[in-house]
């Protein structure tokens, strides 16, 4: 599994995850004490410094993703 170093501006961690999306999920729900409202999360695979391949997403979107993460959890319990 890669490990993606994961930063919002002002907390970062480092995970193993399957992809950037579940390594942001993972820090946003587990590691960071805040959520980035209206702001964005990078994501890279070489380390905290830039990257030209640094992937960057909207912190809206991480939320869409962590709600319908945690619907399909609870559709799976009985």
């Amino acid at each position: 599994m890669p490990k993606y170093y994961v930063w919002d501006g002002m907390e970062r961690a480092v995970v193993d995850a399957p992809t950037p999306e579940d390594a942001i999920c993972t820090c946003v729900m587990h590691f960071f004490g805040t959520f980035v409202v209206n702001g964005f999360y990078s994501v890279s695979e070489l380390g905290f410094d830039q990257h030209d391949d640094d992937v960057v997403f909207d912190s809206n979107f991480i939320l869409d993703l962590i709600s319908q993460k945690k619907r399909e959890k609870d559709q799976d319990e009985p």
